[in-house]
């Protein structure tokens, strides 16, 4: 069991992660996912789709516009910069405060495909107004890892505290109770 600090610290930067999800694709701010999609029209952020191809990416970067496309370029570089980092470090954080230590390289995981994903739609923005189709692919690709590896250190992170807070009278009474 990992000391309390740990898991109050894990559980703090879990609640920063959550509301700075919720303020970038919930403000109407620039730089916010919330922003940029009025400018496209309300289609979502090539970022926060799991699936698209390179007639999809071409059309929302025709709708942002170029001020759209580079608000896009510079919220992928500023915002979208810290946030991987953020919530890498309390996925690890609350992983590793939970019963599941090995499975922190999930969180790290997920931060690097998010920011490898950055790279990608970067280079979509640049190449706009190119179709690329290989480069949309693979953005497209690297989204859905970078939503997949949150999701999985996201489910270690809650099992493992849920499985270091139970009572102890639960484990006991789970394996059968003997004290022998």
């Amino acid at each position: 069991m990992r000391p309390t600090g740990t898991r109050g610290r894990a559980l703090l930067l879990l609640c920063l992660a959550g509301a700075a999800i919720a303020a970038v694709n919930g403000l109407d701010l620039p730089l916010t996912a919330r922003h940029l999609k009025l400018l496209a029209s309300g289609e979502p952020l090539l970022d926060l789709r799991i699936g698209y191809g390179a007639e999809e990416a071409h059309r929302l970067l025709s709708r942002l516009g170029a001020s759209g496309r580079s608000s896009y370029l510079t919220m992928l570089w500023t915002v979208d910069l810290v946030l991987p980092a953020l919530f890498g470090v309390a996925l690890w954080m609350a992983i590793g405060a939970g019963s599941f230590l090995r499975w922190r390289r999930l969180a790290l995981a997920a931060a690097v495909a998010d920011y490898f994903e950055n790279i990608a739609i970067s280079a979509l923005i640049l190449g706009y107004p190119d179709l690329h189709p290989s480069l949309a692919a693979l953005a497209a690709v690297l989204t859905a890892a970078k939503f997949s590896l949150y999701a999985l250190a996201t489910g270690a992170a809650v099992a493992g505290l849920w499985m270091t807070w139970r009572p102890a009278d639960t484990r006991d009474h789970a394996s059968g109770g003997s004290t022998s």
